[in-house]
């Protein structure tokens, strides 16, 4: 029997930034959030994603980060995290991400069970000479975490219940 798969999402504008005076700007709008960077700065988005600890009985595995984003001309999307409490589970660095992103996935190694809540934060970079504040724009739409549920376990049957 294979493994189950479900999905939880946060919308965009449940986003936390973790360095505010980096950027020039955070709108939280009805279809996403809107960051406006300040140039040659970096931050990083979190965006805590409600994190079931079993299901059937069993713990809850992550398979996978999933993010619905774009970027402008000069702001970039290099890394993304993913940590299950304290504990750093996934990390995809130095990814270089501009343009549009509406089904990115970046994979969790090894499948680990969940211990604590889950967070993806993604580091963005914003660069330099940009022709006006647009182009230091990201725009996310949402964020989300792929989890692998465990079959349920087969129960054996007792002879009392066998001859019932």
């Amino acid at each position: 029997m294979p493994d189950s798969k479900f999905t939880t999402w946060v919308h965009g504008s449940s986003m936390q930034i973790e360095y505010l005076n980096r950027v020039t700007g955070v709108r939280h709008t009805g279809p996403f959030v809107r960051i406006e960077g300040a140039e040659g700065q970096n931050t990083w988005l979190h965006f805590p994603v409600p994190t079931p600890a079993a299901m059937n009985g069993n713990k809850v595995r992550v398979g996978a980060a999933l993010l619905n984003f774009r970027t402008r001309d000069r702001a970039t999307v290099h890394e993304v995290i993913v940590y299950d409490g304290e504990k750093r589970i996934a990390e995809h660095m130095d990814l270089n991400l501009q343009g549009n992103h509406p089904d990115a996935r970046f994979e969790v190694p090894g499948n680990p069970e969940v211990n604590h809540g889950l967070n993806i934060t993604v580091g963005v970079q914003f660069g330099h000479n940009a022709p006006d504040v647009r182009s230091l724009q990201v725009e996310i739409v949402g964020a989300g975490i792929e989890f692998l549920g465990q079959p349920t376990p087969t129960r054996r049957r007792t002879s009392a219940q066998r001859t019932t």
